[in-house]
């Protein structure tokens, strides 16, 4: 092999960056050498691979975007051998890439981190947020190691660890008549405006909820963002629908409350997606078993708000 496995590192971080100077940044090499990288698997392809444009830095041809997909494959292959060696001792070593569910993040991943880093410490997690339609991609590009996320939203051949079943609940403003009783039910829901989660895969979801029934969603507000929900809810624009219940919402937050709604309600199960390949890994290995201990000692259980 004519270049080297840094020199694959530089074509990438200039593919990603679509530029010499920011690749060379991020390398903390210099531009020469990131320019030299690319000269020599451009000579080796034996196609131009990459455009120079005057003050807008550099543009992959098709052939580029090929060969760059190529090398980010086995850059990952090339990350998980490295940490397989390192692992070789008895204790699994390395960087762990996980993605997770933004909306779900600070109420799972903060539980799993903490284990991990008790009995692995040599283990190091780089966190990918991304919306749920984006998880499988991630997993089969070989970008993300593992995935917190939802069965209803990865291939039924794919990989998965049940962690809980996220029984959705209401939030409500504490001033609606509906968070003075212990629980409520969708019918009721759907007579009050709602403040609905807008993220892939997200709206579908909470209208079929309420389909089931022969109800529809009373839509008054959406918005990407659960913290923006919540201020939304609490300032009294109406109810939302959620998954997983932090302890603000079951105790009652600045203006809002949540409540289990009860009878039949679709609900999903939420844990960890991985591949055949990443399985492999010593490090997924280790973090699987770990939250397969956490679900089976209940770590998740107040994640649920059941009626």
């Amino acid at each position: 092999m004519r270049f080297t496995l840094k020199q694959l590192r530089y074509f990438d971080a200039a593919l990603r960056t679509g530029s010499i100077a920011k690749a060379a940044v991020e390398m903390n090499i210099s531009q020469s050498s990131i320019t030299a990288a690319l000269d020599m698997i451009e000579e080796t392809v034996g196609q131009e691979l990459f455009r120079r444009v005057p003050a807008k830095g550099i543009q992959p041809t098709d052939m580029g975007q090929e060969v760059g997909s190529r090398i980010a494959a086995f850059l990952e292959q090339a990350r998980v051998f490295e940490s397989d060696l390192m692992s070789l001792s008895g204790n699994p070593t390395g960087m762990l890439h996980v993605g997770c569910y933004a909306p779900s993040a600070p109420h799972v991943l903060p539980r799993l981190m903490k284990t991990v880093a008790e009995q692995y410490n040599a283990i190091r997690m780089e966190l990918v947020e991304t919306d749920l339609s984006a998880m499988t991609r991630l997993l089969n590009e070989g970008k993300i190691d593992l995935a917190l996320t939802y069965r209803r939203t990865v291939p039924d051949t794919m990989p998965f660890m049940p962690l809980f079943r996220a029984r959705p609940y209401a939030l409500l403003p504490e001033t609606d008549p509906l968070a003075q009783k212990p629980s409520v039910t969708l019918q009721e829901l759907s007579q009050h405006p709602m403040v609905l989660l807008d993220l892939p895969t997200a709206i579908t979801y909470f209208r079929e909820v309420f389909a089931e029934h022969g109800l529809d969603l009373n839509v008054a507000h959406t918005t990407k963002s659960s913290s923006v929900l919540r201020g939304l809810v609490a300032a009294g624009f109406g109810h939302s629908i959620l998954n997983i219940c932090s302890p603000v919402d079951r105790t009652g937050g600045p203006g809002y409350i949540g409540r289990p709604i009860v009878g039949n309600v679709q609900t999903p199960v939420f844990g960890v997606a991985y591949t055949q390949a990443s399985r492999r890994s010593s490090l997924v290995q280790a973090v699987l078993e770990i939250c397969g201990e956490l679900a089976g000692n209940g770590a998740f259980d107040d994640l649920v708000l059941a009626p």
